[in-house]
C-alpha cells in the first residue's frame, strides 16, 4: 500500500513537473521569436533606414522590396527556427515590402494569415503571441521599426516557425526534467521508506492497542451488566451471535455491523440505573416498577453518548424495545423508521430471552421461544426479518447451545476480528512479513 501511494505521488509530480517545464520552454520559444524579429527588423532599419527615413512612400516605390530581398538572401536561420513571413509597414501604417520563405510548407497560409493582420501604431516595443496555422504552432510577432537616432520608421509584422530540431531538444529537455524529478522523488523515497514504514508500523501498533482497550471496555461493560441482571454474560456473546448471523443474512455492510456488535454488548447497560428490587424481582411488575423499568433505555442512552466510539450504538440501545407496529416503549417509531440494526436486534434478544434460564423463570424449549416469537409478527417483529431469522435459528441455537459459552465467547472473539481487526491485522502481517 505504501509503495502503491508513494508510486502514485512520484508520478503526480512527474505529471507537474511536465506541465512546468513544457510552460517553460514555450516561454522561452515566445522569447526567442520576439528576440529575433526585433533582431531581425533592427538590422533591416540600419541597412535600409536612408530609404525609409529619406524618401516619402511615392519615391521609394520597389526599392524598399528591393532592399527586403536583399536583406533574406543568404542569410542562415538561427537553430531555434526562422522568419517565414514577413510584412514591412510605412510610418502611416502602409504595406512597403513582403516576403514569404518560398521552401515553407505553410507558406501559402502564412501569408493569408498575416494579410489580415495590422500594426498597432503605439507599440513602444516589440510583442508576440503563439497561433496555430494549418495546425502547425507558429508566433506572431509585431515590432517597430526605428532609424539609429529613435525616429519611428514603420513597423514590422512577422511569422517565427521554431525548427524541427529546436522541438526536438524541448520535448528532450521535457523528459530530461521529468526523469530527473521522478529520479529525485525515488530516490528520496529510497531513503525515507524505512523511516516512514517504521512510523506506519508504531502507528499501527498503537491503532490495535486502542482498539483493543475499546473492544476491552465494551466488552466489560456489557457483560458486567449481563452478569448483574442474569449472573451471566453468555447471554451477550449469544444475543450478539444470533445479531450478527441475521445482518450477514440480509447483507449488511461493515459499518452496520460495528454499530449493531456495539448496540449488541451494550443493549442493557441503562440497567445499572434500575433498583435491584426492580431488576431482580422474580414476578411480574407492577406498573409503576414497569415504568422504571422502562427508564433504562434513556440510561443507556445517556451512557453510550458520552464516549464518541460508541455513539452508533445509539440505534439499538435505544431502539431494541421499539416495536414494528409503533407500540414499543416509546412509540416514536414503527416499521422502517426503526434503524434495522434495532429490528435485528430485537428478534435475536427476545428468542436467547426466552431459550435462557433467568432468576425469573426457566428456559424454554425453542419450538416454544419460536412460536412466542411468531405470534408477534408484524406487531413487535419485522415480517421479513423473522423469515430470514427462521431459516437459521435452530442449527445456530442447537449449535450453541452444544458447544457452551466457551465457544460462544471464542466464537464471538472472531467475529469481532472480522468486523473490527481485519484492516489492523492486514497491517500488521504486512509489518512482520
Amino acid at each position: 500500500m505504501l509503495i502503491r501511494r508513494i508510486a502514485g505521488m512520484a508520478l503526480l509530480i512527474a505529471i507537474g513537473v511536465a506541465a512546468a517545464v513544457h510552460f517553460i520552454e514555450l516561454q522561452d520559444m515566445h522569447g526567442v521569436a520576439v528576440e529575433l524579429a526585433s533582431k531581425r527588423a533592427a538590422q533591416f532599419a540600419v541597412e535600409a533606414g536612408d530609404i525609409l527615413a529619406e524618401r516619402s512612400p511615392d519615391n521609394r516605390a520597389g526599392e524598399v522590396q528591393a532592399r527586403l530581398d536583399q536583406f533574406v538572401r543568404g542569410r542562415m536561420p538561427p537553430r531555434e527556427g526562422r522568419i517565414v513571413a514577413a510584412t514591412l509597414y510605412d510610418i502611416h501604417g502602409q504595406p512597403d515590402a513582403r516576403i514569404a520563405q518560398p521552401d515553407y510548407a505553410q507558406r501559402v497560409e502564412a501569408t493569408a494569415f498575416l494579410s489580415g493582420q495590422r500594426p498597432l501604431p503605439e507599440m513602444s516595443g516589440a510583442d508576440g503571441r503563439a497561433v496555430s496555422i494549418a495546425g502547425v504552432r507558429h508566433y506572431f510577432v509585431q515590432a517597430p521599426l526605428r532609424a539609429a537616432d529613435g525616429r519611428p520608421l514603420g513597423h514590422v509584422l512577422a511569422l517565427f516557425a521554431p525548427s524541427p530540431a529546436y522541438l526536438d531538444e524541448l520535448q528532450a529537455d521535457l523528459w530530461k526534467s521529468v526523469a530527473t524529478a521522478v529520479a529525485i522523488v525515488l530516490g528520496t523515497t529510497a531513503m525515507l521508506y524505512p523511516v516512514i514504514l517504521r512510523l506506519m508500523r508504531r502507528v499501527t501498533e498503537l491503532s490495535a492497542r486502542l482498539l483493543d482497550a475499546n473492544l476491552e471496555m465494551l466488552s466489560v461493560l456489557g457483560s458486567a451488566i449481563a452478569k448483574r441482571d442474569a449472573d451471566t454474560d453468555a447471554h451477550n456473546y449469544r444475543v450478539t451471535l444470533y445479531s450478527v448471523r441475521l445482518a450477514e443474512a440480509v447483507g449488511l455492510d461493515i459499518k452496520a455491523m460495528q454499530a449493531l456488535i456495539k448496540g449488541a454488548f451494550l443493549h442493557d447497560v441503562g440497567k445499572i440505573g434500575i433498583p435491584d428490587h426492580i431488576l431482580l424481582k422474580p414476578g411480574k411488575l407492577d406498573d409503576e416498577e414497569y415504568a422504571q423499568m422502562k427508564q433504562h433505555v434513556a440510561h443507556g442512552l445517556d451512557i453510550v453518548r458520552r464516549a464518541s466510539w460508541l455513539a452508533d450504538a445509539e440505534a439499538v440501545v435505544g431502539g431494541h424495545h421499539e416495536k414494528f407496529d409503533g407500540g414499543g416503549y416509546d412509540g416514536h417509531a414503527k416499521a422502517d423508521a426503526i434503524p434495522i440494526v434495532a429490528r435485528i436486534f430485537a428478534i435475536a434478544d427476545v428468542f436467547d430471552a426466552l431459550t435462557s434460564h433467568r432468576p425469573y423463570k426457566q428456559a424454554l424449549s425453542f419450538d416454544e421461544s419460536m412460536n412466542i416469537i411468531e405470534r408477534d409478527r408484524g406487531t413487535h417483529f419485522d415480517p421479513q426479518l423473522l423469515d430470514t431469522f427462521a431459516g437459521l435459528a435452530r442449527p445456530l441455537h442447537e449449535f450453541l447451545t452444544t458447544r457452551g459459552d466457551d465457544y460462544a465467547r471464542q466464537e464471538l472473539q472472531r467475529v469481532v476480528t472480522r468486523y473490527f481487526r481485519q484492516d489492523i491485522e492486514t497491517l500488521l502481517a504486512g509489518d512482520l512479513a
